[in-house]
């Protein structure tokens, strides 16, 4: 299914004082919006509004296995 979602350049660092891998390693982070179309449609737009993830980034409108309803997904990719 991570196949379907546009690759995200975005990386995130773990805080300083952290216990970190060496040598670094990606990890990616999926969030997951389930609602009507238009909730998740705004929740989209707030978040691209905020600067978290392009709109674009988005997975299409899919239907969720579990309750039936619209969802979208983002990969975020963490760096640590």
């Amino acid at each position: 299914m991570s196949e379907e979602f546009l690759p995200n350049s975005e990386i995130y660092s773990a805080p300083p004082g952290s216990s970190a891998p060496t040598p670094p390693s990606r990890e990616p982070v999926h969030i997951t919006v389930i609602g009507s179309a238009t909730g998740i449609d705004t929740v989209v737009k707030i978040l691209h509004s905020l600067g978290f993830a392009e709109t674009r980034a988005w997975s299409k409108p899919q239907i969720d296995p579990n309750t039936g309803r619209p969802m979208r997904v983002l990969t975020k990719w963490l760096r640590y």
